[in-house]
């Protein structure tokens, strides 16, 4: 089996060391119920997801630059779309604060999944043996 790409990895919300199970719950980036809730391991190699205590307070300082970066991104976009389509102010900051409410739960997640694949490494069938 081939080692698959990092990134995607990480944007399918997979177990960093086999690439199969599952980091949390209920799959998939837009959730609303139990959106950060994870199992204590891996259905499919059984690794361990609560490596210490507080471990996933670390995935914050991971998802603070990506929800800046995106803010700036939709600030910018926000800005061509007020000079060039002429939309009002008083209508498009609205709309971006909530864009940026509704990506909150995504980001979370895929700050979680980031650092976990920077602590835990994926491990091939055959080196397990």
């Amino acid at each position: 089996m081939k080692k698959r790409n990092v990134l995607v990895n990480i944007f399918r919300l997979k177990c960093p060391r086999c690439h199969k199970g599952n980091l949390f719950t209920v799959p998939g980036l837009f959730v609303m119920s139990k959106a950060l809730a994870m199992p204590q391991k891996c259905p499919h190699c059984h690794q361990d997801f609560t490596i210490e205590p507080g471990f996933y307070s670390a995935a914050l300082w991971i998802s603070y630059p990506i929800v800046v970066a995106l803010l700036a991104f939709l600030l910018v976009l926000g800005y061509y779309l007020h000079e060039s389509l002429k939309v009002p102010f008083k209508v498009l900051l609205p709309v971006l604060m909530i864009l940026c409410f509704l990506l909150q739960v995504p980001i979370m997640r895929i700050a979680r999944a980031i650092l976990i694949n920077i602590t835990i490494a994926y491990q091939d069938d055959e080196m397990k043996q």
